[in-house]
């Protein structure tokens, strides 16, 4: 993998990381929507989760449609998981 692969790689693995957040968001706003269904704030904060979760996930499935050859696996690296990276991850997107 050369180096604009592992860029491309840190980038689907940020986002995907990102996208496991936004459903631990929609499933509380889910459950918020559940409790008070005539809640229009709650009905717009659940749209607006499913959109940028949308566009999230299409953002991956083109980062993996540039990587070059062989299969779209992304393998975990501890170092990106670190929070010294973050600052890093957040500057490549």
């Amino acid at each position: 993998m050369n180096r604009s692969e592992s860029r491309i790689a840190a980038r689907i693995y940020f986002l995907e990381r990102e996208l496991e957040r936004m459903s631990c968001a929609a499933d509380n706003a889910e459950d918020e929507l559940r409790a008070r269904p005539m809640d229009a704030a709650a009905v717009r904060r659940l749209e607006a989760l499913y959109t940028l979760a949308d566009e999230t996930w299409e953002r991956i499935q083109a980062l993996r449609a540039r990587l070059s050859g062989g299969p779209s696996v992304i393998y975990f690296n501890r170092r990106h998981a670190e929070p010294a990276a973050k600052a890093w991850r957040q500057a490549l997107v």
